[in-house]
């Protein structure tokens, strides 16, 4: 019944403040009035889940984020509720979007007011990767923080994905601190479903950042140990046994979703 109560609320709140986005989006209003609904949608939402689910989503290593000047954030991404923590932290964050998603006029009008990272699919990799890269330019000379999944895809608990060297192309060309960030919130809130888990606790972790200067290869090798070391840590302090065995299994395995 929880479960049930929170899904209603968060799919009718969501869309509801979808739509105020819209409206301001196309009444003309820049994205800096947009950021505080965001904001607000991510903190809402994290309230629910303390309310209804019992639930709660603790935030370690703030200290490792500069206190001023541009981030680049490379994130494990776990859950659904990666994308509302991204809203309450970072409601003016640049992060990577489908640029077909533009044709829509709901969807397109919002994100191109909030100004994200448009990529065309149909480019192949290495147009997407040059697409990218300059959008993340462009994000970053605005002071804003740009966000990234390395994995490309929302990961089982214990899952992993090749670590696509997109983020060292960023990491290159932007020449500022990157900040490593593990994850276990898919024990609360499990990648795409319906199901979320009562009365547990889940973690984003800010690990200490990777200065600028490495080599593509060294900088993809850093992310991926910490990212996935930190993370396999924070699922076997926070994961009940169930789910802790089905990571745990996945980990050792070296599995991805599919494994």
């Amino acid at each position: 019944m929880r479960t049930l109560a929170f899904n209603l609320f968060f799919y009718a709140y969501t869309f509801w403040v979808a739509l105020r986005l819209w409206l301001r989006a196309s009444l003309g209003q820049p994205k800096e009035r947009l950021w505080p609904l965001i904001r607000n949608w991510g903190e809402t939402v994290l309230r629910a889940l303390d309310v209804i689910l019992k639930a709660r989503v603790e935030i370690r290593g703030r200290e490792n984020l500069p206190a001023e000047g541009p981030v680049f954030v490379v994130s494990k991404h776990q859950s659904e509720l990666d994308i509302v923590m991204l809203a309450a932290l970072f409601p003016n964050a640049g992060a990577v979007a489908m640029q077909e998603l533009e044709r829509y006029p709901f969807f397109g009008k919002i994100l191109h007011t909030l100004d994200l990272v448009l990529v065309a699919v149909d480019q192949g990799p290495q147009g997407r990767t040059e697409q990218t890269v300059e959008g993340a330019r462009r994000i970053i000379a605005q002071g804003r923080p740009m966000v990234i999944y390395p994995e490309g895809e929302l990961m089982a608990l214990g899952a992993k994905e090749r670590y696509r060297r997109g983020a060292a192309h960023i990491y290159r060309a932007l020449g500022c601190p990157a900040v490593p960030v593990a994850v276990s919130l898919g024990v609360i809130w499990p990648k795409r479903d319906w199901r979320k888990r009562t009365g547990v606790t889940g973690v984003i972790e800010f690990l200490e950042p990777i200065g600028p200067g490495l080599d593509p290869e060294t900088f993809m090798a850093e992310v991926e140990r910490r990212i996935e070391a930190q993370t396999m840590a924070l699922i076997r302090e926070t994961a009940p046994p169930d789910a802790l065995a089905h990571a745990e299994d996945r980990h050792a395995r070296g599995a991805n979703n599919h494994g």
